[in-house]
């Protein structure tokens, strides 16, 4: 056998295959299972006698490959940029096509279609009075919010109306039909080509519309031209983060929450995966004083809280001792509360946290402190300084309206202020030369 993942997948492992272990410290798998067999080098080598034919693959081979949380945290260490969660991922693809799907996950992807969510039994939404579906912008809340935090989809809804001048419509499961989740949860399960398939009934679903804002990490690093888990759809998704951090220093703030104690939890997918350090860091200065401390091993050398890529099925005890350490860091460093901008990353800390400790995700906090009540006159006047020719300074007046030239003016910074081309896809970037006429269609 001499199987081939990609170019820079087989580069991957043959590099990993030589070194000398120089990441192992940095997996949290590795830490929390205490065994060499899931250090991101023993995985990789393995992956590489698997595909030379040295290794038969089998079910317990197959097995070692979901013992990566795709947090990134080894690549951090890495002197190639070896991306091991790609590898991984290709690793399950493989063994899920040869039959070996792991006993923890048998029958999930079949449970995830029938319902198009991980948590098909969420309870129902009233929000009816929040969003209008007839907007052409859209907010899909991450499933893990859908599910664990419901009272925050309403709470978001009333933030971006604000913002934009206008409600936004919400895309996820109403009821027993709808889509609740990106898709995901079926490429950490290895069904790549199952994706495929949902993520083209996910988006005839949706239907035109001209961006798609979300608090999904995993959602949006999809559609990363250069991520780990590149899986391009043909629509604009901007993370909430990324999104409100543009408007921190002018929404009204009511007064500040106390920070006294807090530490800040960068999520491996809002961070590594998304960059978005900064953007989440603007948030928690205008919402918090003091600012909520760091930990000792933050942004990209933060480890991971135990919870994604299925981790959390495949070895529950490993991935609740994950959370523990990261809240036993806190208790050393004298906090007493954690914050953080991902829904996977709250649910997990929440499991294994005791009475003296208290995780909050900071979208929670963001409806508390601005002044944005019903009765709120305030309006987002920030990039809308290039108004279409002939518009009078400080207006725009073009098709889309205040709220097409407000989004278009973001993602045209947030694409200058990244390496290449941009991280916009193909027809966002043919949009924004068209002024924005039009709305998306998926080729």
């Amino acid at each position: 056998m001499d199987k081939s993942l990609g170019a820079q997948t087989d580069k991957a492992t043959a590099y990993c295959t030589y070194c000398p272990k120089l990441c192992r410290f940095s997996c949290p798998a590795a830490e929390a299972e205490n065994r060499e067999t899931v250090t991101p080098w023993a995985m990789m080598r393995l992956l590489e006698l698997v595909k030379n034919g040295t290794v038969e693959p089998d079910a317990e081979t197959a097995e070692i490959f979901y013992h990566c949380m795709g947090c990134k945290r080894c690549e951090t260490w890495c002197k190639h940029d070896n991306d091991v969660p790609q590898a991984m991922f290709k690793a399950r693809a493989w063994m899920r096509d040869l039959g070996y799907v792991p006993e923890a996950l048998d029958g999930f992807v079949s449970y995830f279609y029938e319902g198009n969510s991980p948590h098909p039994e969420s309870q129902p939404l009233d929000v009816k009075d929040v969003f209008d579906d007839a907007s052409d912008i859209v907010f899909m809340p991450d499933c893990e919010t859908r599910h664990h935090f419901p009272e925050l989809i309403e709470r978001i809804g009333v933030l971006l109306e604000h913002i934009l001048g206008q409600k936004v419509r919400l895309f996820t499961r109403l009821g027993e039909s709808g889509f609740a989740c990106c898709g995901f949860p079926t490429i950490a399960a290895g069904d790549q080509d199952g994706f495929e398939v949902y993520r083209d009934d996910l988006v005839d679903a949706l239907g035109p519309h001209d961006y798609v804002i979300t608090d999904c990490a995993a959602f949006a690093a999809m559609n990363r031209p250069d991520g780990s888990f590149t899986n391009p759809w043909p629509i604009e998704i901007v993370h909430l983060v990324e999104f409100l951090a543009q408007y921190a220093d002018e929404l009204p703030v009511k007064s500040k929450l106390d920070g006294t104690g807090i530490q800040l939890h960068d999520s491996c997918f809002v961070g590594r995966h998304l960059q978005l350090y900064d953007a989440t860091r603007a948030l928690t200065s205008a919402i918090y004083e003091p600012e909520p401390a760091e930990f000792q091993f933050n942004r990209e050398n933060a480890p991971c809280c135990g919870g994604p890529a299925h981790y959390h099925v495949i070895a529950p005890q490993a991935s609740q001792k994950a959370a523990r350490m990261r809240l036993e860091q806190l208790d050393r460093e004298g906090g007493t509360s954690v914050v953080c901008a991902s829904s996977t990353c709250n649910k997990s800390l929440r499991r294994v946290r005791d009475q003296k400790v208290s995780t909050t995700l900071l979208g929670c906090h963001l409806h508390r402190v601005w002044n944005l009540g019903r009765e709120s006159t305030w309006r987002a006047t920030a990039h809308l300084s290039s108004p279409t020719p002939g518009a009078a300074a400080g207006t725009c007046s073009t098709r889309l309206g205040r709220v097409g030239c407000c989004l278009r003016a973001f993602l045209s910074s947030r694409s200058r202020s990244r390496e290449g081309p941009g991280h916009a896809s193909l027809l966002a970037r043919e949009a924004l030369k068209a002024g924005g006429n039009g709305r998306r269609r998926r080729r």
